[in-house]
């Protein structure tokens, strides 16, 4: 029988996070990865930059994220479009993403931490005794196994290990639907010199809204669009983009989702048409890689103890049981093709001034049901709006070093996750470069 004393099942930032959080704590811990390496959309949807790390004056996703970051830099092409933005703090805040690079950091880290990993594997059970979990069944390549632990944190960004113990979750808006995905991609053959000779002369920007703006009077934007979600130069000669939607997604329908994959490859040589005829630089660009699946922005949100709300977000909540701040606006992509105009209005709207954050209370990591499950990321216990905001990849790092670190005191308690000494969390994550202060400078 193995035995682990933490469980964390998914490699994206949150778990990696976890995972490290709770090896350093002198845990016996298990990651588990359904692809061949860790990084979660980062990697696997090629995300092209991590969203801020700050609220533009101090920052928020201190720890293990932000060690991550620094760690990623020291391999990284210094992109000279990087940083252009005034809100934007030098040298951490929407920092491009070089997949690749983030790979290895990753790779090194968990495996420095102590932590056993194993990619190719998926959880395919999980079974529970009355309210605790007792294993999961996983599978892969050398078939199935049963893998038995203390703790569990659900860090699958799909809420897959609470779904499958039966534990009560939340999907979607009142009709079922969820934002709509985007297939990432890379470009080689730009001519970033050209590029940034335009940008300085026009203050073009990560959005491309001069030159969709140009697009747009001629009524040759591409269809279903309304912007570039961003643009960075990952190396010399290269860049990738968040750029087009695929609408009606349904992330738990294989056939939904097989038609999603094709119809976003089908889509790249209209995007690509764009971008060699409105954005100087990208004259001979030619697609370079598509990401390996779609980036999903929005799935299950588990029922927790507490469900973080819009209202939160409005009043710039605080918490006795703070983890840690975020700032990220509510970024709410539109879920169907015809709901698409007036989304900017809204995430413009929902933006917060610099140093304004609100917080994110441990009581969301914690499922209702279960005494020894823990989820970080995205599916944490919140609303619909505020899942827009807590999404991203510097809030998944804060919820999963919180979530790894609960975990370790709670084996070291011999107590339920619901019972740890918070202060002691509080204590243990600011010892570990966590920001559970508002208004914590950066430098």
């Amino acid at each position: 029988m193995e035995f682990y004393d933490v469980v964390v099942a998914g490699g994206g930032p949150a778990g990696v996070a976890a995972a490290i959080a709770a090896a350093r704590n002198g845990k016996k811990v298990l990651l588990i990865e359904k692809e061949g390496y860790l990084g979660g959309m980062a990697a696997s949807a090629l995300v092209p930059a991590f969203c801020p790390f700050t609220d533009g004056k101090n920052l928020l996703a201190g720890g293990i994220g932000l060690e991550i970051l620094m760690e990623l830099k020291k391999e990284c092409f210094v992109s000279p479009f990087y940083d252009r933005k005034p809100d934007r703090i030098e040298g951490i805040d929407w920092y491009p993403i070089d997949s690749e690079a983030l790979k290895r950091v990753l790779d090194r880290m968990v495996l420095e931490s102590g932590c056993h990993i194993l990619l190719h594997t998926m959880v395919i059970d999980c079974q529970a005794q009355g309210n605790e979990l007792t294993h999961i069944t996983i599978f892969n390549k050398g078939g199935t196994k049963k893998i038995y632990g203390s703790v569990f944190i659900d860090c699958s960004g799909d809420g897959d290990l609470t779904a499958m113990a039966g534990g009560p979750f939340q999907y979607g808006d009142e009709k079922g639907r969820v934002q709509a995905g985007t297939l990432c991609f890379k470009i080689s053959n730009f001519d970033v010199d050209r590029f940034m000779e335009y940008a300085r002369a026009t203050g073009e920007d990560g959005n491309l809204n001069q030159a969709v703006k140009r697009a747009k009077a001629n009524g040759d934007f591409p269809d279903g669009e309304n912007k570039v979600a961003g643009m960075s130069i990952t190396g010399p000669g290269t860049a990738s983009l968040n750029f087009g939607h695929i609408y009606e997604i349904q992330p738990f329908d294989e056939e939904n989702m097989t038609q999603a994959e094709i119809n976003g490859r089908k889509n790249l040589p209209v995007l690509m048409e764009f971008l060699r005829k409105y954005v100087p630089g990208a004259e001979k660009a030619v697609l370079a890689a598509s990401g390996p699946s779609i980036g999903t922005r929005e799935s299950r949100r588990i029922v927790g103890e507490y469900c973080l709300t819009a209202e939160d977000y409005a009043n710039r909540a605080d918490f006795e049981d703070a983890i840690g701040y975020y700032s990220y606006p509510i970024d709410m992509h539109a879920a169907a093709k015809e709901e698409r105009e007036g989304r900017e209005e809204v995430y413009q709207s929902s933006k917060y001034k610099m140093g304004e954050a609100y917080a994110i209370p441990y009581r969301s990591l914690l499922s209702i049901k279960f005494t020894n499950l823990l989820t970080a990321g995205r599916t944490i216990s919140c609303d619909r709006a505020m899942q827009a905001s807590v999404r991203v990849m510097p809030a998944c790092f804060i919820t999963g070093q919180a979530a790894g670190t609960a975990a370790a005191i709670s084996t070291e308690q011999g107590c339920s996750v619901k019972d740890i000494d918070v202060k002691i969390l509080r204590q243990r994550l600011k010892e570990q470069g966590a920001c559970l202060k508002k208004g914590t400078p950066y430098r």
